[in-house]
């Protein structure tokens, strides 16, 4: 290794991340001049994708809007900005020992505010301790906002008349409150903050006008350059890395996109790296880089060839045989034939970690990379749901005979959840045949939220069912005032006190004795299908004679079957209503009082 090569200060990896919709991907935009979100899916960055930003272009844009920012000095060569999806889960890329990024921006929407996915990656930042600022977007939405383009956001800010500066005065003390009560003492806006080592700080900006964008950058370098330092170490070693997408292109055939975060890649340099049957042993043949500013996932010109690239840099890398590299699979060059055994075992445990056989009752779970299946199993387990398998490809006809099989276990999660990966004529047959039912969606929460539409639809008609045929409790009062008949049939009137009343049940008085099925309810001479709470109505009931087999203010409850009182208790008791619940309650204690003690236990 040369002099020149151990010299190379690794430039720190920055992840933007945030709530969908809040303007994550426009930040990025603004500055490279780039359209990539009109490309993406629903307009949301679904694949990491990865922009270096050199220190001499930011300076560039620092100077015109801030020219004293631009006379600080950058140790840093530039910032590699790794741009997540809108959900938190997609903050998944790892390294050996920790997370892959050094510093984090935390995008919220200013008028809008802190949502749910804004705190799910505030507690994978902390658990990352990942050090971030927050960049308060959106300020050009403020009503009555004077936008002045490119402006520090000071600079823009002085100038607001006082009522608009007030309503965003409010918004920001509305997002330092939320951070108070999440367990951050420390988090202000950026220029009342003097020790930035304690406290968050809050940048308002603009991704439409540019204000702001130039003080969000100057606070990023410095937080680099002066908390960061140690951490950026000269980059030397094999590289290490994290590989963003495999595909095909146009004159070079199948090329992978990598992350290096660590170390220095050389042409013909050897490497390892994660595959569908196992590692994958390869040689550098080609290293290709996007020309400053632009972005590896669609550049705008042609990739730049080099015969060396050190960390952090996003590369697409020609090699031959990577045919069935994972994306997401973690990436480790090999400077000695010795290391080869040990990187071969860290690569195959890494991937096997995310390709998962969990639950006999869950969900098979299908994406097109490893990282969009880390992502899918963090999002779906924290949203309770399970997985029986996890695995990348097209959806196969193996997948679906694995979620028929899931049937004996669970019918609700007997299906098959497809993110961003095709689905095979043959799967789709057997599908067909065994009535497996097979999600697909390019954005990872709708694909969440059909499976979980559709799970507890059907939870609530097969509920509903159930219960319609099981006999349901009810107590009921007689009002001796309104017999009017006493026989053949009986009929008279009742108070439903609790529970709900229906034509066909066994009724039985509070004293155990049984008295016969209520033949119909009648309310104003209409029959009814059933009658609820705090409702009076009239029923008949044949074979009794009131006066001889019941009295006339009896009190009388629904003989609802053991066997219905165990189900309502061990599957519906959630799905009854409290006068129910205190009707099956009363019933209960009757049977164990004139029956025996364990009755319904």
């Amino acid at each position: 290794m040369t002099a020149q090569e151990k010299k190379i200060t690794r430039a720190p990896i920055a992840c933007i991340l945030g709530h969908i919709d809040h303007g994550k991907t426009s930040l990025l935009d603004y500055i490279r001049g780039t359209v990539v979100q009109k490309r993406e899916a629903a307009g949301i960055t679904q694949h990491i994708g990865a922009s270096y930003f050199p220190t001499q272009a930011i300076v560039e844009f620092l100077r015109k809007s801030k020219p004293e920012f631009a006379e600080k000095k950058f140790f840093v060569p530039g910032i590699l900005i790794v741009d997540t999806p809108g959900h938190a889960a997609f903050m998944n890329l790892r390294k050996r020992g920790g997370a892959v990024a050094d510093i984090a921006i935390l995008v919220v929407d200013v008028t809008a505010g802190t949502m749910p996915i804004t705190w799910e990656s505030v507690r994978i930042l902390r658990e990352r301790r990942t050090p971030f600022v927050i960049a308060a977007n959106k300020i050009d939405r403020i009503t009555g906002w004077k936008s002045i383009r490119d402006a520090d956001f000071l600079d823009t800010y002085n100038k607001q008349k006082p009522h608009v500066r007030e309503y965003l005065d409010e918004k920001i003390y509305q997002i330092i409150g939320d951070f108070l009560e999440e367990g951050f003492k420390g988090c202000d806006r950026y220029d009342k903050i003097k020790d930035f080592t304690k406290k968050v700080a809050i940048v308002p900006t603009s991704a439409v006008t540019g204000e702001g964008i130039s003080t969000l950058l100057m606070i990023l370098l410095g937080l680099t350059q002066q908390y960061l330092k140690e951490n950026l170490k000269f980059s030397e070693g094999p590289a290490r890395g994290v590989v963003l997408e495999v595909k095909k292109e146009k004159g070079y055939g199948k090329t992978m996109d990598v992350l290096i975060y660590d170390g220095i890649l050389k042409k013909g340099d050897d490497f390892i790296v994660g595959g569908l049957n196992g590692p994958v042993k390869s040689k550098v043949r080609a290293l290709l880089t996007p020309k400053p500013l632009d972005e590896i996932r669609d550049p705008r010109q042609k990739f730049d060839s080099q015969d060396m690239v050190s960390a952090a840099a996003g590369v697409k890398i020609l090699s031959p045989n990577i045919e069935d590299v994972v994306a997401g699979s973690p990436f480790m060059g090999i400077s000695d034939s010795a290391e080869e055994e040990e990187v071969y075992r860290v690569i195959e445990s890494e991937v096997q970690a995310i390709r998962i056989k969990t639950e006999k009752a869950g969900v098979v779970l299908k994406a097109d990379t490893l990282g969009s299946l880390e992502a899918l199993e963090n999002h779906f387990i924290q949203n309770g749901v399970k997985i029986s398998i996890a695995d990348v490809g097209p959806i196969k006809k193996e997948d679906v005979i694995n979620a028929n099989l899931v049937k004996q276990f669970d019918p609700y999660s007997a299906v098959i959840l497809g993110f961003n990966v095709p689905i095979l004529p043959e799967a789709r047959e057997q599908a067909n045949l065994d009535n497996v039912r097979i999600f697909t969606n390019d954005v990872i929460y709708r694909l969440l939220e059909d499976y979980i539409e559709y799970r507890e639809t059907r939870k609530a008609e097969d509920t509903a069912k159930e219960l319609g045929e099981l006999i349901l409790p009810a107590k009921l009062k007689m009002l001796p005032e309104f017999i009017f008949r006493h026989s053949n049939p009986a009929v008279f009137g009742v108070s439903i006190e609790a529970g709900t009343l229906r034509p066909k049940v066994p009724l039985i008085t509070s004293k155990g004795k049984k008295v016969g099925r209520v033949h119909q309810i009648q309310d104003k001479g209409q029959s009814l299908d059933k009658a609820d709470a705090n409702s009076e109505v009239a029923i008949s009931i044949r074979g009794i004679e009131i006066g001889r087999d019941i009295d006339k203010d009896e009190i009388l409850f629904v003989n609802v079957p053991e066997s219905h009182v165990r189900q309502l208790i061990s599957k519906f008791l959630n799905e009854l209503t409290s006068d129910q619940k205190e009707a099956l309650q009363e019933f209960i204690k009757l049977m164990r009082e004139t029956q025996h003690p364990w009755w319904g236990m």
